[in-house]
């Protein structure tokens, strides 16, 4: 009897032991899922309030945000971000700005075209994850944006446009002579209209 009793016993344990395997693999398999996040159909943007290929970029699932009102920027690293950092390093947060100025991003991994394999930048404006431009290097020029308060939004994205989980966002004033007008070439990233340009 008392055989029986060890062998239900290690049994039972194996059994707890085995459960908690399999919660483990479930959790790490639902982590890996909602760091996808945005899909692969991630769009060029456009001008401000419409134009250009618009791809459903999503939520950045699991990344949080932050900003640092009177600096230049904020990074985070939640959600994925393994020690990653995006700062926008101009303009200065709470800047008043005209159209056309450029955005200036610094990263701590390498960014670069889609096809290589490397990092990117999304950067869309008031929180509007739909329209963005792709930046593959360390700025954007933003040609089309209208008068008044803007928050400019950056998020680090792989290759396949899902989000590496880490986000910065800076508030800034675009003056009255804010423009309607279309977007010119940048020479370090890519967006705009027909994504060969950098602009906004």
């Amino acid at each position: 009897m008392s055989r029986l009793r060890g062998a239900l016993a290690d049994r039972g344990a194996r059994g707890v032991r085995g459960g908690r395997s399999a919660r483990l693999a479930a959790g790490a398999a639902l982590s890996l899922l909602l760091l996808a996040g945005c899909g692969s159909g991630g769009g060029i943007g456009g001008g401000y309030g419409g134009g250009g290929d618009q791809g459903g970029s999503g939520s950045s699932g699991g990344s949080s945000s932050s900003s640092d009102s009177g600096s230049s920027g904020s990074s985070s690293g939640g959600g994925g971000g393994g020690g990653m950092t995006l700062k926008i390093t101009s303009p200065d947060a709470g800047a008043t700005v005209e159209v056309p100025f450029t955005v200036d991003l610094s990263s701590s991994v390498p960014l670069g075209p889609t096809d290589s394999g490397k990092h990117h930048v999304h950067v869309f404006f008031d929180g509007d994850d739909q329209q963005y431009l792709v930046v593959e290097g360390d700025s954007v020029q933003v040609t089309d944006l209208p008068a008044g308060e803007h928050e400019i939004d950056a998020s680090l994205r792989n290759a396949d446009h899902s989000a590496a989980g880490v986000e910065t966002h800076i508030d800034v004033t675009v003056g009255s002579a804010g423009s309607g007008g279309s977007g010119s070439s940048g020479d370090s990233s890519t967006g705009g209209m027909e994504g060969d340009g950098g602009s906004y």
